[in-house]
């Protein structure tokens, strides 16, 4: 059967969000957003379209969806890494290479026409969300905000002409698991720094408190690769999403002499919930089971961390990682520490010395156009 892609208008955002729930109705770690939440990323009110621009294609064959591809540029990324590179995200499809093809050569059509040079993604939008394709770890259940999908996706994207770029890595940690001795010393000796305090959010201000952790974070994260600093009107919106589930206790601020230096917040993972809920609050026994599995989590994700470039060198982040485990995981039991770049060996040395184990990698591909 041929197959035909078509751009989709303003009014047909529905398709473009419906259309995974039906590719992976049957997949039992697959798990979807709240359709809401999703059709509210990818409206042109959202404020990430303040600095961006996108197109959705849909793929049909006998009149029936079989995938979509959203196409987009991101201003602020090009800005800021000083490159001229188009994204694409939101890529779901059946196992047809046919289809992937029809999709991609949509997308790269709509993209040369901005003027880009490259391809990148997956990027659900931006390196701030969900940020992409799962490669190695598929036995099990996503964290929050991270991706999820068939494994024959990354033979699809390769067969479309892109290759890897970047990988990113996700650590696991059990309450049960170990520190090494050496990381137990180093940190012991960074926790005898004068003038070192650690602190929970104060949720009551939570305004402040989300200004502070963007101004480290912005800073912690700024010669990363792949990264955008967060603005205000976008740290409001992470805020909005993450009020309702974040816990004191899975939280912290450490301070040199009273001034920020580093944070983390590590969060329940809440798609046991969204798993529930199946994209939709409409149905009451669905919320009612949401509400049974909200009560049953025994499992997090860290979610942030950064500590501020002027108070590196002291092992601040080995004391909050330690901080984590032993208030954070202590709390759900086991967590998910997602995600770190392949190469950052720093942050992976003293991940692995505090007894996580990779259990998942995740990857961004590029192509030329």
């Amino acid at each position: 059967m041929a197959v035909t892609v078509r751009q989709l208008s303003e009014q047909e955002l529905d398709q473009f969000v419906d259309f995974p729930f039906q590719l992976y109705k049957n997949d039992p770690y697959w798990v979807g957003d709240l359709k809401a939440d999703t059709a509210h990323l990818i409206s042109r009110k959202n404020v990430f379209w303040t600095h961006g621009e996108r197109a959705l294609f849909m793929a049909f064959q006998d009149g029936k969806p079989v995938g979509r591809l959203m196409a987009l540029v991101n201003r602020a990324h090009n800005e800021y890494q000083k490159e001229n590179i188009g994204f694409f995200g939101f890529f779901d499809c059946i196992n047809s290479q046919e289809v992937a093809d029809a999709l991609f050569a949509a997308g790269e059509t709509w993209l040369r026409g901005k003027g880009v040079s490259a391809v990148r993604g997956p990027a659900n939008p931006s390196s701030n969300h969900v940020y992409g394709l799962l490669v190695d770890g598929f036995d099990s259940m996503p964290a929050i905000m991270m991706p999820y999908n068939y494994p024959y996706y990354a033979q699809l994207i390769e067969g479309a002409g892109f290759t890897k770029i970047k990988d990113l890595l996700a650590f696991h940690r059990t309450k049960d698991d170990q520190f090494s001795e050496r990381f137990l010393k180093v940190c012991a000796r960074c926790s005898r720094g004068k003038g070192i305090t650690l602190r929970r959010l104060n949720l009551k201000k939570i305004a402040e408190e989300a200004e502070i952790i963007r101004k480290i974070y912005n800073e912690a994260w700024a010669q990363n690769w792949g990264f955008v600093p967060m603005s205000p009107r976008e740290m409001a919106d992470v805020v909005k999403e993450l009020k309702l589930v974040v816990r004191p206790e899975g939280t912290c601020v450490l301070e040199v002499d009273g001034v920020p230096a580093g944070f983390y917040i590590l969060i329940p993972n809440m798609n046991h919930v969204l798993k529930e809920l199946k994209g939709s609050l409409v149905n009451p026994w669905r919320v009612v089971k949401a509400l049974w599995a909200w009560h049953k989590i025994k499992d997090a994700r860290m979610i942030m961390l950064g500590v501020s470039p002027q108070f590196r060198q002291r092992g601040i982040d080995l004391i909050l990682i330690k901080h984590i485990i032993d208030h954070g995981v202590a709390v759900w039991n086991e967590a998910e520490l997602s995600w770190v770049l392949e190469d950052n060996e720093g942050i992976i040395r003293g991940i692995t010395e505090c007894g996580c184990h990779p259990s998942k990698r995740y990857r961004l591909y590029q192509k030329s156009l």
